[in-house]
């Protein structure tokens, strides 16, 4: 019998004490550093931890940027979150899982966690990517026990290939057909679209270079 798979989660009382927030916040640099401590993180078996809301499931998010175009894929019934199937999303990740022996043993652990994910969804070169901002939203049941981190990751081409029967039809789109058209989308894919020019900005800032923007 197969063994249970237990992710990382945080106290939701530790985001109450930060500051609880609805949607997306800039504020990565506030909540990163604390919901990422290893004095602040369990592993619990995932079954229970999708219905105690008295915890979050950290999930890396990320945005993955070709020249003017951002990868879109839709929710495939091979995923595990069924109360996603057939939306469209922006963000690659998923949970992090105790299997991730040592995560947090150095100061890297977080991104460690988070760059396996994104390979085990997508297949991509060795790119440069930055944390620009934490979604939560507690007007859904799959929200009110997750906590997304979201990152501006730029790839050189367009090769990639989803490896994951929960990741279908991936393609590049052009950044201005999703934003002008964000029906379809799952809620932290929506948010995320909805203030794609602040995540530029914000990665920019640290370095991650904004794609030219077509007009027009």
């Amino acid at each position: 019998m197969a063994t249970e798979e237990r992710v990382l989660c945080f106290e939701r009382k530790l985001l109450e004490d930060l500051g609880l927030f609805q949607g997306l916040s800039l504020e990565v640099e506030k909540y990163l550093p604390v919901v990422t401590s290893s004095s602040q993180l369990v592993y619990r078996n995932r079954s229970e931890a999708e219905q105690d809301k008295r915890y979050k499931q950290l999930i890396p998010y990320v945005l993955i940027i070709c020249n003017d175009k951002i990868l879109r894929y839709r929710r495939g019934r091979g995923g595990q979150e069924t109360r996603l199937h057939g939306l469209f999303s922006v963000g690659i990740g998923g949970h992090i899982s105790e299997e991730d022996h040592g995560l947090f043993s150095s100061g890297g652990g977080y991104h460690e966690g988070m760059r396996r994910e994104v390979m085990e969804e997508v297949a991509v070169d060795e790119v440069k990517e930055t944390a620009v901002a934490v979604i939560n939203d507690d007007s859904t049941e799959v929200g009110q026990v997750h906590f997304g981190v979201v990152h501006i990751m730029h790839v050189a081409n367009e090769s990639f290939a989803g490896r994951r029967s929960g990741i279908a039809g991936p393609e590049f789109i052009p950044i201005t057909e999703a934003v002008n058209d964000p029906a379809g989308y799952e809620s932290w894919s929506r948010f995320c679209l909805e203030k794609l020019d602040l995540l530029f900005s914000k990665a920019s800032a640290s370095g991650t270079a904004a794609p030219e923007r077509a007009t027009g």
